[in-house]
Formats: structure tokens, sequence, C-alpha cells
């Protein structure tokens, strides 16, 4: 039985199912399309991710759009989900991280796990995951924004591409 245990295991982990965190927990973990402008590159270009093999100057935009690298290097063990964007099995164990971000403390959500009213008008930057918590936390306690940070097609509008492309 532990042998056909472990062949499971390992075409669960072959095919990128249900792969396996650093901390042997199972998480199963939508790693999107490879629709994103960095797209195998050999780096994980979404900023869910953290490790060794991450893209430069990573953008909200690569949200779910960098499967086929984060996946394989998620399974080599070479980026980790993000504790930030950890699934939630209460509200109350969201991470909010820090106030650290460049617009911390302006009484504004800035941080893109969040929802917000005028999402589509907001300019999202990856330096903000994580860095707004005391204006995300007010905000979700007031009922103005929600946790969304197990989705990868997070609720924005304006994306980099569509800028550059103007």
């Amino acid at each position: 039985m532990r042998k056909i245990s472990a062949a499971l295991s390992i075409i669960c982990l072959t095919i990128g199912t249900i792969p396996l965190t650093a901390q042997s927990n199972r998480v199963i973990i939508d790693f999107g399309d490879d629709s994103g402008l960095y797209a195998d590159d050999g780096d994980c270009d979404d900023p869910r991710f953290e490790g060794r093999k991450m893209g430069a100057g990573l953008l909200t935009d690569n949200i779910g759009r960098d499967a086929s690298d984060c996946r394989a290097l998620f399974m080599q063990g070479r980026v980790t989900l993000s504790p930030l964007f950890a699934p939630l099995t209460d509200p109350a164990d969201i991470n909010y991280g820090d106030d650290d971000g460049e617009y911390a403390n302006d009484s504004e959500c800035d941080d893109i796990r969040f929802t917000r009213p005028d999402a589509s008008e907001v300019l999202y930057m990856a330096d903000d995951i994580g860095h707004d918590a005391t204006d995300c936390r007010t905000a979700v306690e007031a009922g103005l924004s929600q946790w969304q940070g197990n989705s990868i097609r997070m609720e924005q509008q304006y994306m980099f591409e569509e800028e550059m492309s103007e």
C-alpha cells in the first residue's frame, strides 16, 4: 500500500495538481496561464511567490500569468508561495504585513490582495504587497475592502501592458 501511495504522490507532483510546499503541507495552487510578458523565461515573475529564481521588477500584472516557470520552480523548491498569499481558513488569519510601503498610512488600502471600490482606477505596485497593513486592516474592518489574496484574477483593470501599448 505504501508503494501505491508513493507512486500516486509522484504522479500528482509530476502533473502539478497537488504540489507540496517546503513545509510539507498540501496546498492546491492555481498557477494560472502563460499569458504574461515574461512567461517562459526561466524565472518566476508572479509576485505571489518568492525565492532565488524570481524575476526582477515584478508587476502585479503577472499574478497568475507565468504558470510554467512558477510551477516548475515551485516543484523544484526554488520558489515558494509567499506567506502573504497563504490560503486562509479564517478571515482572522489575514497576514496584513507591515506599514513600510511608500503609500502606507494614507487612509487608502494600496495592497492588491484586498478589493476596494475604486480598484479599476488604482495602479497597484508589487512593492506595496504586504506594506500597507493599517490602511488595509481599517478598510476590511469597516467593510470597505475584502481579502482576495487567493485569487489569480485579482480585481484590477489598470494594466501596465495597456499603458505601454497606448
